[in-house]
């Protein structure tokens, strides 16, 4: 309620103060569509900078919609028949798939790019083995032999098929440092594909309302000036007829 009670005084004060004025002088129509031509002509900048950005200024600071983010399949589900390369996969890196890039050595860094790719296959390597520990746990009621990070070893590896990003996440199990038994089982291998989601989509859909009511309200703006005129310009040669006493 606040935040309504706030927004309303807001529009009230600012623009409606700017409406005012300008029905004051122009009339109640011609002042309202003066004031929306300038108001939608500056939410399109404002949309727009969200949207693209500007120089010092990173897209997408207004509104978002879904992020970027990696589903997960198996090889055996329907999604999979997308991707030719996931039939492929042998178990590592080949036939068309690469593993996941690493911090090299000695000091230096990733590029931007494979810094981004290696958060995404993180990101995803940590969502297969939460998974895999939550489906495997709920049946064992020995602590000792539950499943844990410290007793899986994942691997991720990488392709691309038609322009998608395509992830494979082996696990392994490994001998944990104490306390937890090492499991027994065949590596698993889960995928994922990067669904690319519509983070610009609440901007772009702003950007064009914006510009769809700009247009409006300026092919209105010019039919009642057409009717309504302010009068019409004199030249500097045209004098004015003295005024009758």
């Amino acid at each position: 309620m606040k935040g309504f009670l706030f927004f309303a005084t807001g529009f009230i004060c600012l623009p409606g103060s700017v409406y005012l004025l300008l029905a004051a002088n122009f009339g109640a129509l011609k002042g309202y569509l003066i004031a929306g031509v300038a108001f939608f002509g500056f939410l399109i900048l404002l949309s727009a900078t969200w949207t693209f950005g500007l120089p010092g200024t990173p897209a997408l600071t207004g509104p978002k919609g879904t992020d970027p983010s990696y589903k997960a399949f198996a090889k055996g589900d329907p999604v999979a028949s997308r991707f030719a390369k996931v039939a492929e996969f042998q178990g590592g890196a080949g036939n068309g798939w690469s593993a996941a890039p690493v911090e090299p050595q000695g000091g230096g860094k990733l590029s931007a790019a494979d810094e981004a790719l290696k958060g995404d296959l993180d990101t995803a390597k940590q969502a297969a083995v939460q998974a895999l520990i939550t489906s495997v746990n709920q049946g064992i009621k020995d602590s000792s032999k539950e499943l844990d990070v410290t007793n899986l070893d994942p691997k991720a590896f990488y392709t691309t098929d038609h322009g998608t990003t395509v992830a494979a996440v082996v696990i392994s199990p490994k001998q944990p440092p104490s306390g937890l038994q090492k499991p027994n089982f065949a590596p698993i291998t889960t995928f994922a594909y990067k669904n690319p989601g519509a983070p610009k989509l609440p901007s772009l859909l702003f950007l064009g309302a914006a510009i769809l009511l700009f247009a409006l309200h300026v092919l209105l703006l010019g039919r009642v000036e057409r009717r309504r005129p302010l009068g019409q310009v004199l030249t500097p040669g045209e004098a004015r007829a003295p005024a009758r006493v």
